[in-house]
């Protein structure tokens, strides 16, 4: 059960146990819990030598500008790696893990004299309950920085302790708006735009989409996951929808875990919008398009908003033909630049997975931290977070401008365009410089 702590990572544990009173032994218990990742963050354990979490461990030959010796720099992941979310969990953790990889076979970080970027794992089941905890035991295991968490629900726990620790957390995706809003965070980052952006994109994007090549986009139904993500997406159409000459005409929401949907297509089929507006993770998607097909109903324009059901390619091929059609915005993959297509190629053929755009957002969370280790020169945490205050970085896979957060830990520049599947494929449609291809209505 032992681990193979670096000496870089010392002052991160220092700070956690005294942050926590807890014992050396009762971190070293929670830390098994968490594999360690082998060089070059391939998911490969890690040396055994019995280390209690001290400031033992291997030395390292490089020296960082915190002035301490620095062989590697530590990735803390988050993600749900088993459970209902586990089939987009696992591929973030990859995600991340490939990030690490392809910064290490270029030559490590530079400013570090080639210190590797390894990846450490945690397991949050998709349970707002461990986030917290996960995130306890990757910083007993060494982390320096984090990431994470998919779910709102369990980001919204796992931030607070990485906040109270002093850690910076980089936020792979989660939308609830809650997440950072009001609560004078000063250690977390979310590069995706938050629900409140996502929704505004959705009514500023979407109609326009729809009216512009001819169709009729007046009323709408909304359908949404019941949690704190779902909410914060209803609530944000509630207010932007309006302003675009969208009357909202009915609201369903489908419980975490629920079997079908069938009860709340009848509601909206009764109200009969000119669409409906999905948000839900890719089960409740799924479920939405099986009871559309039950009750041979679909609406003129079916449509979602921050919902990973249509921008997975596994669940759109799932779902089949009736599919096809619908328009969602989200984070997407910039489709015009050679790098998306190089990191899309290598990430299948490393793990067998689809590259979808949550996936790839994850990954584009990894290169901002590797970045901003990269900015630090430092493997310490405080430096790390100052690099992300600072941060300016253009050069990433996603749909949007160069990635730089304001104060309360926002990307600035966050968009959500808009994507349409078209022949069983996720593809960008709108803003045009992002486009590859046109809308299909």
């Amino acid at each position: 059960m032992g681990k193979t702590l670096k000496s870089s990572v010392t002052s991160n544990r220092r700070r956690f146990l005294k942050t926590t009173g807890a014992s050396v032994a009762a971190l070293t218990l929670a830390g098994c819990t968490s594999d360690d990742t082998g060089s070059g963050g391939d998911g490969g354990d890690g040396g055994d030598n019995g280390s209690d979490g001290g400031s033992g461990g291997n030395q390292g030959t490089t020296t960082g500008s915190s002035g301490g010796s620095v062989d590697e720099v530590v990735i803390g992941s988050n993600h749900p790696l088993s459970g209902s979310l586990a089939a987009t969990g696992v591929g973030m953790n990859n995600a991340i893990k490939l990030a690490a990889m392809r910064k290490n076979e270029a030559g490590g970080i530079e400013s570090l004299g080639g210190a590797e970027v390894n990846v450490i794992q945690g397991d949050n089941q998709g349970k707002q309950e461990l986030g917290g905890q996960v995130t306890e035991e990757l910083l007993s295991d060494g982390a320096n920085v984090l990431t994470g968490c998919y779910s709102s629900p369990v980001t919204t726990a796992a931030t607070q302790v990485a906040e109270r620790q002093g850690v910076p957390f980089v936020i792979s995706i989660a939308a609830a708006d809650n997440i950072l809003e009001n609560r004078g965070f000063n250690y977390v980052y979310r590069p995706q735009p938050p629900a409140r952006r996502m929704a505004s994109d959705y009514a500023d994007l979407v109609p326009t989409v729809v009216r512009d090549n001819g169709g009729t986009l007046d009323t709408a139904g909304l359908f949404y996951i019941n949690n704190s993500y779902g909410q914060a997406i209803r609530d944000s159409l509630r207010e932007t929808l309006p302003e675009q000459d969208v009357e909202i005409v009915e609201e369903t929401a489908i419980e975490f875990g629920a079997s079908n949907a069938n009860t709340q297509v009848s509601r909206l089929r009764q109200a009969d919008p000119d669409t409906i507006i999905a948000s839900t993770y890719v089960a409740g998607g799924v479920l939405l398009a099986q009871a559309l097909q039950d009750q041979s109903y679909r609406p003129p324009h079916l449509t979602a908003c921050a919902s990973a059901t249509f921008t997975d390619d596994k669940a759109v091929s799932d779902i089949g033909d009736f599919a096809n059609g619908v328009l969602d915005n989200n984070y997407a993959l910039n489709p015009t630049t050679d790098k998306t297509a190089e990191v899309r190629s290598q990430f299948t053929e490393n793990y067998d997975q689809e590259f979808s755009a949550s996936v790839g957002m994850a990954y584009t969370a990894g290169e901002v931290i590797i970045q901003a280790i990269e900015e630090a020169g430092s493997a310490d945490s405080e430096d790390i977070n100052n690099a992300l205050k600072q941060l300016q970085y253009e050069d990433h896979i996603s749909a949007m401008g160069a990635i730089e957060f304001n104060d309360a830990g926002e990307n600035i520049n966050a968009l959500a365009p808009v994507n349409q599947v078209q022949d069983l494929s996720v593809k960008v449609v709108y803003p045009e410089e992002y486009a590859e291809t046109s809308p299909q209505i």
